[in-house]
């Protein structure tokens, strides 16, 4: 609890790489899931990290000519991984690395933290053209793997594409780096719901409901946000609204 605490408060200079590269998520009462809050800074420099090893990927590949030139945000948990990689990577100082252009594709597979959908489901077309291409895909987290699973079969059979390689910060599964290659940061364990700075509302506004329905006291939602990471604003303009809402 003590490393949790000082990781996700702490100053972007006292990033600690080796609790990102397997972090633990906190405990809550009233919840069953765990919950891991991951500052803005800390996405920043795990997407850094995550993009050194891209690049590395390039150079490996120079002579194989099966480099990355395409890359496909998944929205909308990829975006915000995909924009803070694309000032990395859309970009080149060696003639020998391909600048990366970057699209995006609508795809949904959770309804709510732990809450996966029958199928994964395409809410937005792609954007770029991606025929006989090797393109990256972009993801927050790979979960079951579903999604990963869904979008490699639809570039590579709908849109041609050549060869389709998975980025993504966090896996939970290992068993898409099976079927697929894989450049990722860390791993999660099963039970912890990450919480990205793209859905910290959205995750209060659909985890709070839940303790109040299983017993929990205004104070006490509170109290498990605050352990989570919530800072005081969120919990002043979210809170009472969304434990009073019927």
């Amino acid at each position: 609890m003590a490393a949790y605490d000082e990781q996700i408060r702490c100053h972007e200079y006292r990033i600690d790489p080796d609790f990102w590269r397997d972090p633990y998520g906190v405990e809550v009462a009233y919840d069953t899931l765990k919950f891991l809050y991951i500052p803005d800074h800390v996405s920043a420099y795990i997407a850094s990290m995550l993009a050194h090893k891209v690049y590395r990927y390039q150079i490996d590949n120079i002579r194989t000519k099966e480099q990355i030139t395409h890359a496909v945000m998944i929205t909308m948990g990829g975006l915000l991984p995909g924009v803070l990689l694309h000032d990395h990577l859309a970009w080149t100082l060696n003639k020998n690395i391909p600048p990366i252009e970057f699209g995006t594709l609508g795809v949904r597979y959770y309804a709510g933290p732990g809450e996966p959908l029958d199928q994964p489901r395409v809410m937005h077309p792609l954007s770029i053209q991606v025929e006989g291409r090797v393109v990256g895909v972009v993801e927050d987290l790979v979960d079951l793997g579903g999604t990963a699973r869904f979008v490699a079969q639809f570039l590579l059979e709908e849109h041609k594409a050549r060869k389709v390689v998975l980025i993504a910060p966090f896996l939970k599964t290992k068993h898409v780096m099976e079927e697929m290659e894989v450049i990722f940061y860390g791993h999660v364990p099963k039970d912890t719901w990450i919480i990205t700075p793209r859905e910290r509302v959205e995750t209060l506004i659909k985890r709070v409901p839940y303790w109040r329905d299983h017993g929990a006291t205004l104070e006490e939602c509170a109290e498990n946000l605050r352990k989570i990471g919530y800072p005081d604003y969120l919990l002043d303009t979210y809170l009472r609204a969304t434990y009073e809402r019927g």
